[in-house]
């Protein structure tokens, strides 16, 4: 995902450059300074749990029917609401509607360690309202919220399966109040289903197992007759009949190999998707096998898309960073993107969680925009398809910028010395903007640092590895040098 480890050795002329860059990169702005942005943030009150803790839950969907409703849901039976979702945090009211014990939770499952278990109890991972009077939401555990009055608090919970262990259902589409399309992925004997009704509010759920049980992440429809859904290793599936069984449901080709988590499809005539490497796949045919793929500027994965028009779209990924386009199939430079909060990972010990993703996006129309993620954070844009506050990403770029190491002063694989060490000296750049640079010594910590790079180095054999810190804060795959020092007796 991180694209290919580059380490390159050039002449005299490459360290003007890389001084260049290190004193524009020294004047850059922090990560996720920008212009006024056009985004503005709301954070919902923190879940209470036994034992007097609280905990600021991740959201990870939001679905708006309409500019005066907003459904959004999350980890722990969160399930927030908000009638004018741009009024600020006090139009959002939260509420954890009580569920049954689930079948299996991904912290039991064989082979997942809990540590990589990015589904906590509860999870409620996909939201879908055919109107202001219909919602379903789906969990990881395999529980589905079926509400016809939203506003008022009121779910009813029931479960599509009631086969061994639980169908881990990771997204829903409703297009109508007369059908419903739930997909399940990760792990278990239960992935790889689509589950639909055509009365989500009887609870009636049929299942259809695909074959070779895809990890199954997203679902749109955008009629009763066309649904695709997308999976890990970017495979994308379509059917024109989504209740007609599994042999309904085709596997069409796909230009990318990365996982798809977001998927948004709009009157039958585009389809836009993103990967694990943020970048987008659209489709003007989704029936056929012509998704094509092009980089926005991103680098990680693309976690939701919301397409109002078929002429206006907006992305997500876990990174906190928001891709807009009003041409959604015109290349890189149709896209930009914004930053809304700079990268900051969760200690080593709570697993994968990323402490800014954003999860979900909903656009009821080109003049409202809602976005969902972690710690209980909410964005809302009135004119989300405006300029950014910062610029457009040139063409090609990635804000997980990649290192070059230009030369090491005096030798380069090796060097010889009488005595017990050198002083060796290293320089370094990047061509995509970094804002600064971080090295690693042997085994020794990750460590700010800065071109040229002069330290002391023993008799033996060396590895310096160096990456850059993109505008962001996301760090850049480490250009790795190997050397050694060998000791020369006198004679």
């Amino acid at each position: 995902m991180l694209g290919r480890v580059e380490t390159e050795r050039f002449g005299t002329w490459p360290l003007m450059i890389a001084m260049i860059v290190v004193i524009f990169g020294a004047l850059a702005l922090p990560a996720g300074s920008t212009a006024a942005s056009k985004w503005s943030v709301v954070q919902l009150p923190a879940k209470q749990l036994e034992g007097g803790y609280a905990d600021q839950v991740p959201l990870n969907s939001v679905s708006c029917p309409s500019p005066k409703l907003c459904v959004a849901v999350g980890a722990l039976d969160t399930v927030a609401v908000s009638q004018s979702p741009s009024a600020g945090r006090d139009s959002w009211r939260v509420n954890y509607p009580k569920y049954a014990e689930p079948n299996q939770s991904c912290l039991e499952e064989e082979g997942v360690p809990p540590a990589s278990c990015s589904f906590p109890r509860g999870s409620l991972d996909g939201v879908s309202c055919a109107s202001e009077s219909l919602c379903v939401a789906v969990g990881y555990e395999g529980s589905v919220y079926v509400s016809a009055a939203p506003t008022a608090g009121s779910w009813s919970i029931g479960s599509p399966y009631q086969g061994p262990g639980a169908p881990h259902l990771t997204g829903v589409s409703c297009p109508s109040a007369s059908l419903c399309v739930a997909v399940s992925g990760g792990n278990g004997s239960a992935r790889g289903r689509v589950f639909t009704t055509t009365s989500p509010t009887a609870g009636q759920w049929q299942s259809s197992p695909l074959g070779d049980s895809p990890d199954l992440r997203a679902v749109s429809c955008t009629t009763n007759f066309v649904c695709v859904a997308v999976a890990k290793g970017g495979r994308i599936f379509v059917s024109a009949n989504p209740t007609g069984g599994a042999g309904s449901w085709r596997e069409v080709g796909s230009p990318t190999q990365r996982d798809l988590e977001g998927i948004s499809c709009v009157a039958a005539f585009l389809c836009a998707a993103g990967d694990g490497g943020g970048n987008i796949l659209t489709s003007t045919d989704p029936g056929g096998s012509n998704f094509s793929e092009t980089n926005g500027g991103g680098s990680v994965q693309i976690t939701g898309v919301s397409c109002p028009t078929t002429t206006s779209c907006v992305a997500v990924d876990n990174n906190a960073d928001v891709l807009t386009s009003t041409d959604p199939g015109g290349g890189p430079t149709a896209w930009t993107f914004e930053n809304l909060v700079p990268f900051e990972a969760e200690p080593a010990d709570h697993g994968q969680f990323v402490k800014n993703a954003l999860w979900g996006v909903s656009c009821p129309s080109t003049s409202l925009c809602v976005l969902v993620g972690a710690n209980s954070r909410i964005f809302n844009a009135a004119d989300p398809f405006a300029s950014p506050g910062g610029s457009a990403p040139a063409t090609g770029s990635r804000k997980r910028p990649r290192t070059h190491l230009v030369f090491a002063e005096g030798f380069w694989k090796s060097a010889v010395t009488r005595h017990r060490r050198v002083k060796a000296r290293f320089r370094f750049y990047s061509r995509d903007g970094a804002r600064g640079f971080e090295c690693r010594r042997d085994r020794g910590p990750w460590r700010r640092c800065q071109s040229p790079l002069r330290y002391w180095v023993a008799i033996g054999r060396h590895t310096l590895r160096v990456r850059a810190v993109g505008a962001t804060g996301l760090r850049g795959p480490a250009a790795t040098l190997r050397f050694r020092v060998e000791h020369r007796v006198s004679t």
